[in-house]
């Protein structure tokens, strides 16, 4: 493929050939001008040479002053005794001059002299009585002369401007196109680079629609990235339902049937104390693992259960009441505003709120108290609990809702994890906010009477905290 040429080099070609026709344009008016004086300098020279013949065929006949057919024209005999007074003074050199070359040639003699801007033009002849016949012409400059030299400037500094111009228009589309190749150069490895304002408006727009293209190259990418993490989130969560799947079959037929003899054996017969507290202690162990078969399945996306309409506020305080005293252990209150109607199952709610109630009293230093507010907006319903602790490091932030992710020594990893997978299978979810001094974490859920479908389409899971910049 043939190489195009470049807009510096089209610019050089257009200041080349405008040059070349303003430098052609000047010379045939300088040429024109000077022609023109010549020629009428040249046509003086004749008419002069021709008064001087007449004026040497019967020198004793001549007037003072002789009579001319050419307008302007002065001439006659001169003798330095009797030399004419009528001519101008500027003229006497000349026609002495004149004279002079006549007498040593002993032919005619012209010859032009300038006067101010005018062309004197005299010829002379020397007589045999020691006389001479002259005759002198003022040639003056064309009346329009002055106007053609204005326009000979004018086009000269056209001409000028022409130079400047392309040489400046050179150098700003060389440095605009330096700048971009710059930009994209820098673009290739980093999308959010900046793009550079460019003088020439064609360039700079050039660079804006780069600017836009990079921008929306950048969050294809971020959105690409965004939803591969969730893919491989998604892929863990199936591979952990199947795990759940096979212990909650391997687990919980075997968990039944050992409650099942333990509640037997405590019927039948009259066990002591001791006995007693062991069965109760097993059958309490039992119920814990089952919960824990059922956290993993919520987990893993299994259902939540019936749902039903309720007031999510009176069920936030009630387990705000119950968390008081061992709260109060530690130091720790509990502030709870606002009120909402949901339709979710109550008994996966509750244990995700408890999860949250629970992280933040622990999280809490003694004295201070966990904030919890119940909002309603057009779409959805946000449970906000807040405490004043010191936060999860920024490191972790990412990881904090991942299944088997805790901070916790004697932690599980399923806190967090639970209580999003709850939320967003009620069609909300569950994102965390770092705001200077305190950390915030909300659910989210749809209002009661909304479908799960109309409230993805207005928000998308993870789509509130992946605009905060936060866990998705």
């Amino acid at each position: 493929m043939a190489k195009t040429k470049g807009i510096r080099h089209r610019l050089l070609t257009i200041l080349v050939l405008g040059v070349l026709v303003s430098g052609l344009s000047l010379a045939a008016l300088v040429h024109l001008l000077s022609t023109t004086t010549r020629n009428r300098v040249e046509r003086a020279r004749e008419a002069v040479l021709e008064e001087v013949a007449e004026l040497t065929i019967d020198p004793h006949t001549v007037t003072e002053p002789p009579v001319s057919a050419i307008i302007g024209m002065r001439g006659g005999t001169w003798n330095e005794a009797r030399a004419p007074r009528s001519i101008p003074s500027a003229w006497v050199p000349a026609i002495r001059r004149a004279i002079g070359e006549s007498r040593e040639t002993r032919q005619p003699a012209a010859l032009d002299v300038a006067l101010d801007s005018s062309t004197l033009v005299v010829a002379s002849r020397a007589l045999p009585d020691g006389d001479a016949a002259w005759a002198g012409y003022l040639v003056r400059p064309v009346p329009s002369l002055r106007t053609w030299q204005w326009i000979v400037m004018l086009l000269a500094l056209a001409t000028a401007g022409l130079v400047a111009t392309t040489v400046y228009a050179i150098v700003t589309v060389q440095r605009s196109a330096a700048a971009l190749r710059t930009a994209l150069a820098a673009l290739a490895t980093d999308l959010s680079a900046p793009i550079p304002r460019l003088r020439m408006q064609e360039l700079s727009s050039v660079a804006e629609g780069v600017a836009r293209l990079a921008e929306s190259l950048a969050q294809s990418r971020n959105e690409e990235e965004r939803l591969e993490r969730e893919l491989a989130k998604q892929e863990r969560l199936v591979a952990l339902g199947r795990v759940a799947a096979g212990v909650a079959h391997e687990v919980r037929n075997p968990l039944a049937s050992i409650k099942l003899r333990l509640d037997l054996a405590a019927a039948e017969v009259s066990l002591p104390e001791s006995a007693q507290r062991a069965i109760s202690h097993a059958t309490s162990e039992i119920g814990r693992l089952d919960r824990l078969v059922a956290d993993l399945l919520v987990v893993a996306g299994r259902a939540s259960g019936p749902r039903h309409s309720f007031a999510l506020g009176a069920l936030v305080r009630d387990r705000a009441e119950s968390l008081t005293p061992w709260a109060e252990e530690r130091g720790v209150s509990f502030d709870v505003a606002g009120d909402a109607n949901v339709e979710a199952n109550a008994d996966s709610v509750t244990r995700a709120i408890d999860n949250l109630l629970r992280n933040a009293v622990e999280a809490s230093p003694r004295g201070e108290a966990v904030k919890v507010r119940v909002e309603a907006t057009l779409n959805r319903v946000v449970v906000a609990i807040e405490d004043h602790g010191s936060g999860v490091p920024e490191e972790h932030a990412l990881s904090l809702f991942e299944p088997f992710f805790t901070t916790k020594p004697d932690g599980t990893g399923l806190g967090l994890a639970l209580s999003r997978a709850i939320a967003r299978a009620h069609g909300g979810d569950a994102s965390y906010f770092r705001r200077s001094s305190s950390t915030r974490f909300e659910l989210t859920f749809p209002p009661a009477g909304a479908r799960d479908e109309a409230f993805g389409a207005g928000a998308k899971p993870g789509e509130r905290s992946a605009a905060a910049g936060l866990p998705a």
